[in-house]
């Protein structure tokens, strides 16, 4: 057996260390020698709580289980892994001091087989691997990220057909992560509203940001889902603070008598994800007269954002995440017909205007909110296996589903634009893959300052709101 162990300082209250340490399914941010981490187990973190690990030894990899032995939150966490040849069991405390905490780390090594009979030998590596990590969680826990900006080779990659679309798969997304910073956040006290939250990103985005420590007001128009879905993410996480409001987005009244009733109900709302959204193969109105893709897509999501802004702008610093989609590529607003009355209707296309709409939206809010510490951001996801892409695009599904991404990795950077503090200090910008990224790849598709304020206006008229 060798022991190892290490003692750093990190700048960060108690509770956060304990948090974001004692969940190994963030190893692999701080961890060099880890390149995956999974939680296995359901529910909130605690004793029992189970991870996969992979790790890498040499060329090779191993997965290891761990398993939480000893749950003390916020002074002290035990951990048991085991896999191949290799035991561990990690010992880690938490002791605050002035401006920080105090992580010591001890890890109990046993080498089995031939490995071990080499145990002896191999202390000094044992000792660089273990100080690697725990100088990367240091890092983590310490170290601010700086938000990247746009560079000429994302920008050429998106124009290119090719390059593009890998990116949009599940093999972009993983090429991406390598170079994305941790993300030691807590969002306790903070409120978010996300949108479309009983299905696809919208239900990950509700869960992850609960799991972050946030009050989550989760919107949906199915009673009996809604509230089913509250129940598994309070349960997932162990945050109570998660309710249900019941609104057809696709009805200005229903989306007024929303916003009505959160503004009276949530003191503060420091994020607002604008995820909910239609594809109908068909043009239909909606009881209102509307559009339904129009409606629910744009309009919607205008009139909400428009009637949150006073609540978010005196609960500022905040977030409003606008989820876009890549085929907005291949659109631009037509602000004569907004509602898709001309010509053959195109349920993909009406939607793509839509998402255009949106970004010209999220530049216009951001210009519009400049020094009020409100960022508002827009993304879209890649192609992520969502049942809104199963059940409005089959043919799309099926030729991609192979390397589709998982709803989880298309919803990510809606959380980290929701929820790391460096995603704050940037507005107006169109992401994927927690990189901004060119709005327009086609003559012609961008839109100017004046039709962004043409298409404001035009929707302030139509929602209302003069």
């Amino acid at each position: 057996m060798t022991r190892l162990q290490r003692t750093v300082f990190v700048t960060c209250p108690v509770e956060t260390a304990f948090r974001y340490t004692a969940d190994f399914g963030n190893i692999e941010q701080w961890d060099p020698g880890v390149s995956e981490s999974t939680k296995l187990t359901p529910g909130p973190l605690g004793e029992g709580t189970a991870f996969r690990v992979r790790v890498a030894f040499g060329p090779s990899s191993t997965d290891m289980e761990y398993i939480v032995r000893t749950w003390e939150p916020p002074n002290r966490v035990v951990l048991e892994g085991s896999g191949g040849s290799v035991h561990a069991l990690d010992e880690i405390t938490f002791s605050p001091q002035d401006g920080g905490t105090s992580i010591c780390y001890t890890a109990d090594i046993t080498l089995g087989g031939i490995a071990g009979l080499a145990q002896p030998l191999m202390g000094p590596l044992l000792e660089r691997v273990g100080k690697r990590a725990v100088d990367g969680l240091r890092e983590a826990l310490t170290a601010r990220g700086e938000p990247p900006g746009r560079s000429l080779l994302t920008d050429l990659m998106d124009r290119l057909v090719l390059p593009g679309a890998i990116g949009f798969t599940r093999l972009g997304y993983r090429w991406h992560k390598r170079s994305w910073a941790p993300m030691p956040t807590s969002l306790e006290g903070r409120t978010a509203v996300v949108t479309g939250a009983t299905a696809g990103l919208g239900r990950i985005v509700a869960e992850d940001l609960a799991a972050l420590g946030a009050r989550v007001v989760c919107v949906g128009r199915d009673p009996q889902k809604l509230e089913r879905v509250r129940q598994e993410i309070i349960t997932a996480t162990g945050n109570a603070e998660v309710v249900g409001e019941l609104a057809d987005l696709g009805l200005m009244s229903e989306v007024r008598g929303l916003a009505a009733r959160l503004l009276e109900r949530e003191p503060q709302i420091h994020i607002l994800v604008n995820n909910a959204a239609v594809l109908p193969a068909e043009r239909t109105v909606t009881d209102e007269g509307l559009e339904t893709t129009f409606a629910t897509d744009l309009l919607s999501p205008f009139l909400l954002t428009e009637l949150l802004l006073p609540n978010l702008e005196a609960s500022a610093p905040a977030r409003i995440v606008n989820v876009s989609s890549g085929g907005m590529y291949l659109a631009a607003i037509d602000l004569g017909d907004l509602q898709n009355e001309k010509g053959e209707f195109d349920g993909a296309r009406a939607y793509a205007k839509a998402k255009r709409g949106l970004v010209m939206l999220t530049e216009h809010w951001a210009e519009r909110l400049r020094g009020s510490d409100v960022a508002v951001n827009a993304m879209h996801p890649g192609w992520a296996d969502t049942p809104g892409v199963q059940n409005s695009l089959p043919g799309f599904y099926q030729l991609t589903r192979r390397i589709l991404r998982s709803p989880k990795e298309g919803a990510d950077t809606i959380v980290w634009l929701a929820a790391a503090p460096e995603a704050g200090e940037v507005s107006g910008q169109f992401w994927l893959d927690r990189v901004p990224r060119t709005t327009a790849i086609l003559p012609g598709t961008r839109g100017t300052r004046a039709q962004r304020q043409q298409l404001v206006d035009s929707l302030r008229r139509i929602g209302g709101l003069g």
